[in-house]
């Protein structure tokens, strides 16, 4: 081999490597986004009081994202969630938020659970220009104050509690009081029935506050001298079902009614019989209907991985997670976090399966559907 042949191979080896190292540069351009994998951080509560509530989201749309894995991915990439645990704790989840896009150099932040988590949180993300997409959270509040980085793929709080003051002013319950959290996300369901009500010539009965912790005896004993003849509760999990108790031990036979975040399950686990009769608003399609094709998706996914459990918080991750995959095929292989939020802002009318979801540029919350239950003596939700 003579030298100009040796000059050629060096050369070649050289543009070679220049080649391979420009691509690594171009497929690690965008902060998550690799060549085989898309990553996405979530923080939510794996421990402390909302630690079931958190739980069937999280299955199912971890479940989503492994099935479609299983198929290809996307664009050839698997989606990865990366979960911290905040513990339901505020503070915790602007740290973890802040922690994955810094460090752990994640694409998107999705799924966080929480009012004052979110609020917490979401600044972090704004400011460090990532997109904040699909929460468990339903305030209005945060949702009237645009912002580029924030989606949500279901109805607020807002829309639940007027659909739930409808059903009371139908049935002709006037006494309507209302019985929450001591915390934003509590207040905001106050609000959102405070305008419900006013909005229908109503005007609130009373209302009461208690602790995420402690005994709930003391306002449960004060919503009772006010004689109610429904109230609707600012709380979700252990809490709900403690006031529920603590209000029906005291003999009151008011209408009991929540919102979709409040698990059902547990309240049900907590309660057995006393639970009988709670009404609770619905943010998704009923999960054992299978004459939905989103239903029936969501239940073959599920029974994939061995699972027959099927409730609304589990159809809720599943939806998230498929509005995730959705808007990811939506933006292409040349995946941007800005490029994704474009795509988000341009799906119009897109059908998940009878669940319709729209956005736009200044539409950045994709559905308004809302649904009343019941829970029976069994702990079954029934239409």
């Amino acid at each position: 081999m003579n030298s100009l042949q040796r000059r050629t191979i060096l050369v070649q080896g050289i543009g070679a490597a220049l080649s391979v190292g420009a691509a690594s540069r171009a497929s690690a351009a965008e902060n998550g986004v690799t060549d085989k994998e898309i990553l996405l951080g979530q923080s939510t509560a794996l421990s402390g009081p909302l630690l079931e509530v958190a739980r069937p989201f999280n299955e199912a749309a971890n479940g989503y994202f492994d099935f479609i894995n299983k198929q290809g991915g996307i664009n050839g990439r698997r989606i990865r969630l990366l979960t911290k645990d905040d513990g339901y704790v505020a503070a915790k989840t602007a740290d973890n938020v802040k922690d994955m896009i810094e460090n752990d150099k994640v694409l998107a932040i999705f799924g966080v659970l929480g009012v004052l988590n979110t609020v917490a949180a979401l600044p972090v993300a704004t400011n460090l220009k990532t997109p904040f997409l699909f929460p468990m959270n339903g305030d209005a509040a945060i949702r009237r104050t645009p912002n580029r980085y924030y989606f949500t793929t279901t109805a607020s709080f807002e829309d639940e509690i007027d659909k739930l003051v409808g059903h009371v002013a139908t049935i002709g319950a006037k006494n309507v009081s209302v019985a929450h959290l001591k915390n934003p996300f509590g207040v905001a369901i106050k609000q959102a029935t405070e305008r419900a009500l006013t909005s229908r010539g109503l005007k609130m009965r009373s209302s009461v506050e208690f602790d995420l912790q402690g005994d709930k005896t003391k306002a449960a004993t004060e919503l009772l001298a006010t004689k109610p003849d429904a109230v609707i509760l600012g709380a979700v999990g252990t809490n709900a079902a403690d006031f529920i108790r603590a209000f029906k031990d005291g003999g009151s036979a008011a209408l009991l009614l929540a919102f979709s975040g409040v698990g059902t399950d547990i309240v049900f686990k907590q309660l057995g019989e006393k639970s009988n009769g709670l009404v609770v608003s619905q943010i998704v399609p009923f999960p054992t209907t299978s004459a939905i094709p989103l239903v029936r998706e969501y239940q073959s996914v599920g029974k994939s991985r061995g699972s027959s459990d099927f409730t609304h918080l589990g159809l809720w991750g599943h939806v998230s997670a498929r509005m995730m995959v959705e808007s990811l095929k939506k933006t292409g292989r040349d995946l941007t976090r800005e490029r994704l939020m474009d795509a988000i802002e341009s799906i119009r009318n897109m059908d998940l399966g009878n669940y319709v979801v729209e956005f736009g540029p200044d539409k950045h919350h994709g559905s308004r559907f809302v649904d009343i239950t019941l829970l029976n003596r069994n702990g079954k939700l029934v239409k």
